[in-house]
């Protein structure tokens, strides 16, 4: 039988014991924390938008209020290069608000005892900017079978955010924008780019956007991003672009 792990944590009296435990290895790590001691929380706050968003770090007012009852409460910045740090209760759960000028409010609660590893809680947020019209939104996570329109199970949360996003904005019109690199035969790529942009739509209306909502528009690879021969450069180039055309 092959080995496995059992991670959880335990609470005796007024200590929380963090066990990995091997039932089939040699013993086992622990780690105890004491329920009401502070724990170093850190990370970054980054835009959503660009090719890679850590990138592009955020200046961000977060504040975190313990809850129900709000008996902490901490606001914090993070500096230019999108740092902050913060040291968490672990008696407490928290809910987090997080606010940078041009971008959408982030809201969720936390748990530290389900966030800590080894001995510190290490976090990152990503905020999505603000929408507006003649806004292009990258679909970052948005996967395709290579030199092929069929959409990879890997690109399903990255849709149905965008499902999401136009659900709240009920007269959202959007067009899809397909890339593709720009080597290669340049009829191929710009069937490819229609069939990808086809192929994310149906998606889309599949989850019930209406048709009339989504336009779509096939480029090929006449405007690509970057002009490097490179795997990345390629990478980058091969994208579909989500452009709002209307919000109200």
């Amino acid at each position: 039988m092959m080995p496995f792990t059992i991670s959880r944590y335990i609470k005796f009296s007024a200590l929380f014991l963090f066990l990995n435990l091997p039932l089939f290895g040699k013993g086992f790590k622990a780690t105890i924390i004491a329920q009401d001691s502070i724990v170093k929380m850190s990370g970054y706050v980054y835009d959503t938008i660009l090719s890679r968003p850590d990138t592009l770090p955020l200046k961000a007012r977060i504040i975190l209020e313990s809850i129900p009852h709000g008996n902490e409460v901490g606001i914090i910045s993070s500096n230019e290069n999108g740092y902050y740090e913060y040291f968490t209760n672990m008696a407490n759960t928290y809910s987090i608000n997080i606010e940078s000028e041009n971008h959408r409010t982030h809201m969720e609660i936390m748990d530290p005892r389900l966030e800590i590893s080894g001995s510190e809680i290490t976090k990152n947020f990503y905020l999505e900017p603000e929408l507006k019209e003649n806004q292009v939104i990258r679909l970052e996570k948005l996967i395709f079978e290579q030199s092929k329109a069929g959409i990879t199970t890997t690109s399903y949360h990255e849709l149905n955010r965008l499902v999401t996003i136009m659900n709240e904005n009920n007269a959202m019109q959007i067009q899809l924008e397909g890339h593709t690199d720009y080597r290669g035969n340049k009829k191929m790529n710009m069937e490819l780019s229609k069939q990808r942009v086809a192929a994310v739509k149906t998606y889309l209306v599949g989850k019930g956007i209406p048709s009339g909502r989504i336009k779509t528009k096939a480029f090929g690879g006449t405007m690509p991003l970057i002009r490097e021969q490179s795997i990345e450069a390629s990478e980058i180039n091969r994208r579909v672009e989500v452009r709002i055309l209307k919000l109200e």
